[in-house]
């Protein structure tokens, strides 16, 4: 009489339920490097000196001599800050 239906049944332990799948973002990433710096402090001594030496003979050979004598030169301190780091990436969004 019931030779061509079938019916499945589930094994007796097996339930239906209701599965929640939630997790949180992954994190952003790291922010950029700072950018170098350089830092120069340069200085010249330039003296313009006018030389004139006169030298005259009667007999003989003359010798004249120019001598220069220049001041000191410092240079100043030289300070420098390198480009700031760039900000980090968002966290990615959660599942949820």
């Amino acid at each position: 009489m019931f030779e061509d239906q079938y019916v499945e049944l589930l094994p007796a332990r097996t339930t239906m339920q209701t599965v929640n799948v939630t997790g949180a973002g992954g994190f952003g990433g790291p922010g950029g490097a700072g950018g170098p710096a350089l830092a120069l402090s340069l200085v010249a001594n330039v003296e313009v000196v006018t030389q004139t030496s006169t030298a005259t003979t009667v007999f003989g050979d003359a010798a004249a001599v120019n001598e220069v004598t220049t001041g000191d030169a410092t240079s100043g301190a030289a300070d420098a800050t390198g480009g700031v780091g760039g900000a980090g990436g968002a966290g990615g969004a959660g599942i949820g």
